[in-house]
């Protein structure tokens, strides 16, 4: 088993991850009915709903990482451990997307070409495949971690909120695309690095209202009712689909809420009275988030090529069908890949997200 009540694991911890990478699933088995070809019909809908629904899967694994690492001094000697555990997978995952997709596209394996091709894609990976925009922006903040860990350690909660007051007055502007050059001066307080701190800060932080599942189902329910709202009538208005509350890689004011609600929920919810078989399912699947974050997205592209659950059905029934096939196989392939001694290293398995 992966947990029992002797476990020293930070149980909620495994659970925000848990939740994470169904965010994340559940965002990629939808995409494909954001199509402008079924614009405002009823799988365009239910597309847009269970989009809405799932923004917040990056968002916890940044706030995971955030607590996890911050929560006590990083040394700078920690880095190349975490580095290898992130990139090595990660070269592995995009080397066999790049060669499938190279394939693909020019129906033959030219050598050079795939050579060159995946140098490329070592530039820009998105090019490959759109997820692996993550193991960059993760790698960046790994390099600051040190850093930020020295400043948590010797700052006050004020400067802690200072710090984040600042990063949601940049990330709104930015999130309007307000035309204005005081942002290009203030950038040192965007993007990730925000949520990184308030993952620590939220664990941390003494307050009624984060010690309040009832407050975060809100503010959950809230950015989800925001993005859904948001884009359908930002859609209908606009003539077309709108991707405003959509942004990849983008700070989202919905999803921002979702993430921040999850969190709340999570950390104040007392896993521990669950039975360890359970808890030791959600280890397991926390374990392997990173290896599934990996691959789940080519598991997907080939349940879509082979007219599975395809966009000319059911979306209530395509969209959860999707997830659970790849959720299952994503899992079962990382866990099987992790017991074999020359594919282990590829699997991700137990890597700090």
């Amino acid at each position: 088993m992966f947990y029992n009540k002797d476990s020293k694991r930070i149980l909620w911890v495994d659970w925000l991850k848990v939740f994470a990478i169904i965010g994340v699933l559940g965002l990629h088995s939808s995409t494909q009915f954001f199509d402008p070809s079924i614009l405002y019909s009823f799988n365009w809908y239910v597309g847009v709903f269970f989009e809405s629904l799932c923004r917040y899967g990056i968002i916890l694994f940044l706030m995971a990482s955030g607590f996890l690492i911050l929560r006590k001094p990083e040394p700078i000697t920690n880095f190349p451990r975490r580095f290898k555990r992130v990139f090595i997978p990660f070269v592995f995952w995009l080397f066999v997307y790049g060669i499938i997709k190279f394939y693909m596209i020019n129906h033959s394996f030219n050598p050079v070409g795939i050579v060159i091709y995946l140098l490329e894609a070592f530039l820009n990976p998105t090019n490959v495949s759109i997820q692996f925009w993550f193991v960059y922006m993760i790698i960046g903040l790994y390099l600051f971690a040190p850093i930020l860990s020295k400043w948590l350690e010797n700052c006050s909660v004020m400067e802690i909120e200072y710090f984040l007051v600042i990063w949601v007055f940049v990330s709104v502007f930015q999130f309007l695309n307000v035309d204005t050059i005081i942002l290009d001066y203030l950038r040192y307080f965007s993007g990730a690095i925000g949520y990184f701190i308030l993952g620590y800060y939220l664990a941390f932080k003494d307050s009624r209202y984060l010690q309040s599942r009832k407050f975060g189902l809100f503010l959950f329910l809230l950015g989800t009712a925001i993005c859904f709202v948001g884009t359908t009538v930002g859609s209908i208005v606009i003539g077309g689909p709108c991707y405003l509350f959509f942004g990849v890689g983008e700070i989202t004011p919905n999803a921002c809420l979702q993430g921040i609600g999850l969190f709340i929920m999570i950390k104040n919810t007392d896993f521990g009275k669950l039975s360890d078989r359970i808890n030791s399912f959600a280890v397991l699947i926390s374990l392997e988030s990173y290896g599934v974050y990996l691959c789940n997205i080519l598991i997907i592209e080939f349940l879509e090529k082979f007219g599975i659950f395809s966009i000319s059905g059911n979306a209530l029934v395509a969209i959860p069908g999707v997830f659970v096939i790849s959720f299952i196989i994503a899992n079962v392939l990382i866990y099987v890949m992790s017991k074999l001694p020359f594919l282990n290293k590829f699997t991700g398995f137990k890597s700090i997200l």
